[in-house]
């Protein structure tokens, strides 16, 4: 289920975004997060990205890294750093990962006006309050992955708590 929620998440980022996924047709891609069990593989053809659970077919480029090193790249890190820094390991044509990073980096969508078609302007507004506060806390923090895990926590056991909830302009 992981594997088809990945797969419409990535395919609908390069639909709304524009993304143009040529260069890396016909390209097969396994990509592991060491610190959470994903270890898939992004099939790329026809400008969609299949993603497969089955890891032992072969891949063109192997890319492992934690949680936060991926959500340093969207930062804007430079992949080349984090290679030199053993952040980031990759068997194979180092060329395509660093396509498919430059794709991901270039992903630019307004999440509230996405939203907004679904649900109204005040609760996509909302929502996007609250985006941004999760991504201001992620940028600002060692592991990201720790920060949204207590900051969910703190919102769904103690929500009068949570600087999310809190509204400060009445």
């Amino acid at each position: 289920m992981q594997h088809f929620a990945l797969e419409q998440a990535l395919n609908y980022l390069i639909q709304t975004g524009a993304i143009n996924l040529k260069p890396l047709d016909n390209k097969t891609i396994r990509f592991s997060l060491k610190d959470l069990p994903l270890d898939v593989n992004f099939i790329c053809t026809n400008n969609r990205i299949f993603v497969v659970s089955d890891t032992s077919q072969h891949s063109d480029v192997n890319i492992s890294l934690s949680a936060g090193v991926f959500f340093a790249l969207f930062k804007g890190e430079d992949l080349t750093d984090l290679l030199r820094q053993d952040k980031i390991v990759i068997h194979g044509d180092v060329k395509i990962a660093q396509l498919l990073v430059d794709i991901l980096q270039s992903v630019d969508i307004d999440l509230e006006e996405v939203l907004s078609q679904y649900t109204g302007d005040i609760v996509a507004h909302k929502a996007g309050k609250i985006a941004k506060n999760f991504k201001q806390a992620v940028q600002n923090s060692s592991n990201p992955i720790d920060t949204i895990k207590d900051g969910l926590s703190k919102l769904m056991i103690t929500p009068v708590v949570s600087k999310l909830y809190k509204n400060k302009h009445h």
